[in-house]
């Protein structure tokens, strides 16, 4: 016995995993089977025999039944040494398989299958407030980071990471990006000339396009891009949205020092962590003009700010309402919510 202790058990350790599975099947139905064809009337039926063999081989021993016979009982020993041992080798299998998944998701190298999530691309301190923003929605929407990093750099239950570049065919595949709600391309911080860091956006942006047409997917697209005039390079590449880096803040620093002040309004509408928020909406089937909407939406504590990216909708308040519209307003969170319930 001491010889089988140490020398088979430690093979088993090294077993495929499916070829141990199936051992362990067979030793507890046949230790099933053979405990009740030993003593039938302590065991009557095969199933009240594999409760035995299960609360032994788990060290469970509820004791509410037990074999009587001298037969049962030297297999019950032979079960003690053989059983508990092979079960104690699939638990430990089992073990090191949960462990590996908590490495691997660690290290960002399993695929993510889910659907209607947000991917950002490329990891900076802009990412990472951009992700607390999106987790800050009471959205059920996941986040999966992509990025070229050795593990996670952000943890919480709705995030997954990524490893890899995300200019990747196989990285942007992983990420399911196909199925994506939004995909976010963050400029690389660690690259100072702005053209190159443009370009590196373009080559992932590029390789996203070539995706989506291989895949008869429309993938929705948003770039940061750190000059504006760079924005032309990206056509081909039919990216949906672009954030100006660069000029962004100029502008904001700019009006900050004219109008005292109004870097506040700025960061208080783009946060959706405090105070009034913009907030897109669909249209109330009983509005038929943008006055119609402007009126109704001013009762209920809500400011309609622009239809899509136009922002002139205030000087045709008599124009009809298009059946594609995307109404976006200016509202606190709770208002947003109601006005979520009605439209």
């Amino acid at each position: 016995m001491l010889w089988f202790l140490t020398r088979v058990y430690p093979k088993l350790n090294q077993t495929n995993n499916i070829r141990l599975f199936i051992l362990v099947i067979v030793v507890l139905g046949f230790s099933s089977f053979f405990i009740h064809y030993l003593e039938p009337e302590t065991f009557p039926n095969a199933f009240e025999g594999f409760w035995w063999v299960m609360t032994t081989v788990t060290t469970v021993g509820y004791g509410d039944v037990s074999p009587t016979t001298v037969e049962g009982k030297t297999f019950a020993m032979f079960l003690f040494a053989i059983g508990i041992g092979l079960m104690g080798v699939v638990i430990g299998k089992v073990v090191n398989l949960f462990s590996l998944y908590g490495t691997l998701k660690e290290e960002g190298k399993l695929p993510f299958t889910k659907n209607n999530h947000y991917v950002l691309l490329g990891w900076s301190e802009k990412t990472k407030s951009t992700l607390e923003e999106l987790l800050n929605d009471d959205e059920e929407r996941e986040v999966v980071i992509i990025a070229d990093l050795p593990q996670t750099p952000f943890r919480h239950e709705k995030v997954t990471f990524v490893q890899g570049h995300p200019e990747d065919r196989e990285t942007l595949i992983d990420a399911n990006v196909a199925k994506a709600t939004s995909v976010l391309i963050f400029s690389d911080d660690r690259i100072q000339d702005s053209s190159l860091s443009d370009g590196k956006s373009l080559l992932i942006a590029s390789s996203i396009e070539k995706l989506s047409l291989e895949l008869g997917e429309n993938i929705y697209t948003i770039v940061e891009v750190q000059k504006e005039k760079h924005i032309d390079n990206f056509k081909h590449s039919k990216v949906d949205e672009f954030v100006i880096s660069d000029e962004t803040f100029s502008r904001i620093m700019a009006k900050a020092s004219r109008y005292h002040g109004s870097s506040k309004i700025y960061t208080t509408l783009t946060s959706d962590i405090e105070g009034e928020n913009i907030y897109q909406i669909n249209p109330d089937p009983n509005w038929n003009t943008y006055r119609d909407a402007f009126t109704s939406l001013l009762e209920r504590g809500a400011t309609l700010l622009a239809d899509r990216n136009d922002l002139t909708i205030n000087q045709k308040l008599n124009e009809t309402i298009p059946a594609d519209a995307k109404l976006f307003v200016v509202c606190s969170v709770n208002t947003y919510n109601e006005l979520r319930k009605r439209t």
